[in-house]
């Protein structure tokens, strides 16, 4: 089994999450043709209610050990480092069990306090995955600590084909015998999919020889832990990192509880409330579509950092960070350019009908979350656990303060939600970014890392309008429509590469740090133009 550098597992990883995302969009519309507006309102109520659960019992403890991971190997210390794997995996085994029967009885709970009733089934069906997903977490984290990126993308792309098949058969199926059940269908295939990932780690873990450790490869000299002292290890390093995830997905959880409710008292009757909540999650699955490659860099990011940090080496802190804040405004700035000019197009070709307004002039959030996601990461490798957490729930109340006024506005309503996202985002973003550069004294330039991405995003941006006001003149059906849109956006893609490789956005060793092969696809004339 092959190792791989940060800039490769980015690039593996960043891969991975972007074929899952695009599955996740696809398979949005076609579970709303299933379910409904209404019904997949009551999708989203269950769904949030797992994602909140699974979160506290997963996320945190796989950058947990990935973390731990990363630090004892830097150390030469595989023996103690494959003790603290199995030692995670047994406590997340007896966690996920637990959190499982606490997400099944709580269920009727939930779905009274978001007046969805409904719900109830669909959370129940989902309470198995949350042990499944569990030991998932504790393979995926030894994976991405020893660097194992390969194994790790093909896990989740994986789990969300077969998510996506089994979730929307059994939706079909079960829809027929009334919509509860085609709600509780649309959520069969997590687990499934979970499952067969896990399976999948398994036989990689054993194929590859990974539960043995070779006697030159351990330094005899290294510290020998105790089984105490890596959990309690572990658990410091978990904890602060669950905290940080769950008091954001807590926020969006009680934030989908007041949007629901005062979506009623800006006068909404109940099936138009759940419609314009169900649009809400539209949007949200598109903005999180750019984030998923934030999220890949963030995974090998933060296993980078802290090796970095248990050995002392200061200068390749500086690199990664900032080559960090570079990739987020590589993927996500031309994303919020695209998502804006293209907003109507994109949800033709999703067959969504309404809501577009939401995705035009809410995209711009997108730079904001993908630049935190790092901060935190950031934060979390060099030991500053708590600081993320703090600054996000600081954007987490500003967004529930401004849900409640401006959702429950009859004029404003679901439209409210939009400027609560930015808030949520852009203030921490702000705060992380003084504590990182005057703090502690890591000198980002965002001006210059920014500078190539924003040029090019506006030239892109400038392209696909021209392009899209041509394409609009042609009379068409919505197939020639939908083909003409990709088109659009393949070339928007272009446009902005190019752009980047001229302009010096990405330099030559960059590109060669992600992948040499692509770096020697670049016609010659461009390559020596790069810096």
């Amino acid at each position: 089994m092959k190792q791989q550098s940060t800039g490769k597992g980015f690039a593996y990883l960043s891969m991975a999450e972007l074929l899952v995302k695009i599955m996740s969009v696809v398979y949005v519309p076609l579970l709303i043709r299933i379910l409904g507006g209404v019904g997949h309102g009551i999708y989203v109520v269950a769904y949030d209610a797992f994602t909140l659960i699974y979160v506290l019992t997963n996320e945190g403890i796989q950058r947990g050990i990935s973390k731990l991971i990363s630090e004892l190997y830097a150390q030469n210390n595989p023996r103690d480092a494959l003790r603290a794997f199995r030692l995670s995996r047994t406590l997340l085994i007896g966690g996920g069990l637990f959190a499982g029967l606490l997400l099944f009885f709580m269920a009727p709970f939930i779905t009274q306090a978001a007046e969805t009733p409904e719900a109830t089934l669909a959370i129940r069906a989902l309470a198995p995955t949350v042990m499944i997903t569990a030991i998932l977490s504790s393979y995926r984290g030894y994976f991405l600590g020893r660097r194992y990126v390969s194994a790790n993308a093909l896990s989740k792309i994986l789990e969300q084909l077969i998510n996506v098949v089994v979730s929307l058969i059994g939706a079909y199926l079960l829809m027929k015998v009334d919509m509860v059940y085609g709600v509780a269908g649309g959520t069969l295939g997590t687990s499934v999919g979970a499952l067969f990932a896990v399976l999948l780690l398994v036989r990689e873990f054993y194929k590859g020889r990974l539960h043995k450790i070779r006697r030159s490869d351990q330094d005899m000299n290294a510290y020998h832990h105790t089984s105490k002292e890596l959990v309690r290890k572990l658990l410091s390093y978990s904890f602060p990192i669950t905290i940080s995830a769950g008091v954001i997905h807590l926020g969006g959880f009680i934030d989908s509880l007041i949007i629901n409710n005062r979506l009623l008292d800006a006068g909404l009757i109940y099936t138009a409330a759940k419609t314009a909540y169900s649009e809400l999650a539209k949007f949200k699955s598109l903005q999180f579509v750019p984030n998923t490659i934030v999220v890949a860099l963030a995974s090998v990011l933060l296993p980078g950092v802290s090796a970095a940090k248990a050995v002392g080496d200061e200068d390749s802190i500086r690199k990664k960070i900032n080559y960090a804040v570079k990739m987020v405004f590589l993927v996500s700035v031309p994303s919020f350019v695209g998502m804006t000019v293209l907003a109507g197009p994109i949800y033709d070709v999703l067959g969504y009908e309404t809501g577009v307004e939401l995705l035009r002039y809410g995209s711009i959030s997108v730079i904001f979350l993908g630049m935190i996601q790092i901060q935190t990461v950031i934060f979390q490798g060099l030991g500053k656990f708590y600081w993320g957490t703090f600054t996000m729930l600081g954007g987490i109340l500003a967004r529930l303060v401004i849900n409640y006024v401006l959702v429950g506005m009859p004029e404003i309503n679901i439209m409210g939600a939009l400027v609560s996202n930015v808030a949520n985002f852009f203030i921490p973003f702000v705060i992380n970014h003084y504590l990182i550069t005057t703090v502690l004294g890591y000198r980002v330039k965002l001006g210059k890392n920014a500078f190539g991405p924003v040029v090019s995003a506006v030239f892109m941006g400038i392209v696909i309008f021209l392009l899209g006001r041509l394409f609009g003149m042609v009379s068409a059906g919505r197939l020639i429509a939908s083909v003409l849109t990709m088109i659009n956006i393949f070339i928007g893609m272009g446009v902005y590469a190019v752009s980047m490789l001229l302009t010096g956005g990405i330099t030559s060793d960059e590109l060669n740090e992600i992948s040499p092969r692509i770096y020697r696809m670049i016609p010659k004339g461009i390559q020596r133009r790069m810096k």
